[in-house]
């Protein structure tokens, strides 16, 4: 996943940003994450003129799957879980959005990323570990981090899961499901096939491929959604909801939001799932 900060990482904060300013999402960490030629960019695109959101698929896609992802998580806290990890964060910024008394978040990513993000990060704000899931197990790093392996915990994967290879994904999900306790549960995304989708969809899988030449952040693991699912089930975990991003943008982004939801990839997925 590359050895210097995570430059796909700093791409999905500055969206976020932009979301935020626009006020598609309820995002006010994001900005504060960007290093400053990012800053300007999201700067500079939340104010193109309105007619330009029309174009902006990757956009639409985004705020739905983070409006996904968020309702998710609460709900879990709703209902009692008082632990959230997220491998492989990133800019995440739900510990502070979503902090609680009593819940404790933990952030499991590769030391450069995060070193960049503790920098830019308000205080307090979640526990932080590190791992290469490359060579480590991360729910060793994550009890050693002081994950109470007793205790649910709310597992969340967005934006990795394309990044590994299908027998590291399969072992990663198959030791946090044997270290963790009955009731925990996981959401996920997942990079469809490259030829999947409409020709619009696919032009834009074309770009992002390019955006990401030099990062060292290719895509390794692209997947359908029956498959997608049939991996999270061969590794222990019981899938309870599996949406389209396209579908997850028409439920969730704002109707006057000007954003192309009916545009977004509807073969990349979206994926809930807990243990018994």
């Amino acid at each position: 996943m590359g050895a210097k900060r995570s430059r796909t990482a700093q791409a999905v904060a500055a969206q976020r940003a932009v979301l935020d300013r626009l006020g598609v999402i309820d995002e006010p960490y994001a900005r504060r994450m960007l290093t400053p030629p990012m800053s300007a960019v999201a700067s500079i695109a939340a104010r193109l003129p309105g007619a330009a959101r029309g174009r902006w698929v990757t956009l639409a896609g985004c705020a739905g799957a983070v409006q996904w992802f968020d309702a998710q998580i609460v709900a879990a806290l709703d209902e009692g879980i008082d632990q959230v990890a997220t491998i492989g964060a990133g800019y995440d910024t739900r510990a502070w959005r979503f902090a609680r008394d009593g819940v404790r978040f933990f952030e499991l990513d590769l030391v450069t990323t995060q070193a960049d993000k503790i920098r830019r990060s308000p205080r307090p704000g979640p526990i932080f570990v590190t791992a290469d899931l490359s060579t480590d197990r991360s729910i060793d790093v994550l009890h050693a981090g002081g994950l109470d392996a007793s205790r649910p915990t709310m597992f969340v994967l967005e934006g990795l899961t394309m990044y590994l290879s299908a027998p590291i994904l399969r072992r990663q999900l198959s030791e946090l499901a044997a270290g963790s306790a009955g009731g925990s549960r996981l959401v996920a995304d997942f990079y469809p096939p490259p030829a999947s989708g409409t020709s619009r969809n696919r032009r834009q899988l074309r770009l992002q491929r390019l955006a990401r030449i030099g990062s060292g952040e290719g895509l390794t693991l692209q997947v359908g959604r029956s498959d997608a699912a049939a991996l999270l089930a061969e590794s222990g975990w019981h899938v309870d909801d599996q949406v389209g991003f396209r579908e997850a943008a028409r439920r969730r982004v704002p109707p006057g939001s000007g954003l192309p939801v009916d545009a977004v990839n509807d073969e990349k997925t979206l994926i809930a799932a807990h243990l018994v």
